[in-house]
């Protein structure tokens, strides 16, 4: 009997990642118009933001169909194997309540899903320590478990070109008239108790920097875990973020790079940058 783990897309796991890991994804769907995508089968993140970059469409999301997680699910039962799923966060997606849906559906005991309340990075930092505990041998119930418990120390904060793209998607409605106007302002998000909010705001990207290097200092990283520079079309950003992680002291000691996907990028847009982590 082995463990599957399985997760959503929405984990920006690279493919190569995932076949190195053994995990099982399951895609969302990206529309565009009247053309329809599965994130990461017949769209890559590069072809996403040129999509995003032309304009002709505003794109949405659609989460997977308790179908789409009832056939892993069937395969774990049919061999006798225990699965952990640890889907994107249910305050952003109805695909956490798929998965539920799925599990009843299927009607086998030893499948455990784990509500991640969080997104891109977070996700896949939880799905890694579920690989991890898996190599110890521990049983499926208490992985899942234990990654539940990890998740109130996920941290993501992130800076980003504008309230644009969260406005299209009705995150931040409460926000648009005070901020969604004023092109200069460049917010400070952070997904907290699986929402993603405005934590912070700042008139330039250098500015707005500090902000999320302040965050960070009062939110610091444990180094026990991975970290993940987050950016969204334009790694360089992360380039230019790094030396600045150096010299307030909070570059990770096992830092990873991240570029978010369809499922969250479209939410935020181009141009964003930041980090993904456990708190101390």
């Amino acid at each position: 009997m082995s463990i599957r783990i399985i997760t959503d897309s929405s984990a920006d796991l690279t493919p190569a990642d995932a076949q190195r890991l053994g995990i099982e994804v399951v895609s969302m769907s990206i529309q565009f118009g009247d053309r329809s995508y599965l994130d990461g089968v017949d769209l890559d993140k590069a072809q996403f933001y040129q999509l995003l970059a032309e304009g002709k469409d505003s794109p949405s999301t659609a989460q997977p169909t308790p179908a789409d997680f009832l056939k892993p699910m069937e395969a774990v039962r049919s061999t006798g194997d225990e699965a952990v799923v640890i889907t994107l966060s249910s305050v952003l997606s109805g695909t956490y309540q798929s998965a539920l849906i799925a599990k009843d559906m299927c009607a086998y005991g030893p499948v455990y899903v784990v509500d991640s309340l969080s997104a891109t990075a977070g996700v896949q930092i939880m799905v890694e320590y579920a690989c991890k505990l898996r190599e110890q041998g521990i049983t499926a119930q208490e992985i899942s478990e234990r990654v539940a418990a990890l998740k109130d120390r996920i941290r993501i904060f992130a800076v980003i070109d504008t309230l644009e793209y969260l406005r299209r998607g009705g995150r931040l409605s409460s926000l648009q008239a005070g901020l969604g106007t004023v092109t200069k302002l460049k917010p400070v998000i952070s997904v907290r108790e699986g929402a993603v909010m405005v934590v912070g705001k700042a008139f330039g990207t250098a500015a707005a920097t500090k902000q999320l290097l302040k965050f960070l200092s009062e939110h610091p990283i444990d180094n026990s875990f991975p970290a993940f520079a987050l950016y969204s079309d334009d790694k360089s950003r992360v380039d230019e973020f790094l030396p600045k992680l150096q010299e307030v002291e909070a570059l990770p000691q096992d830092l990873r790079f991240c570029s978010i996907g369809p499922t969250i990028g479209t939410h935020i847009g181009p141009g964003a940058v930041g980090m993904a982590y456990v708190e101390q």
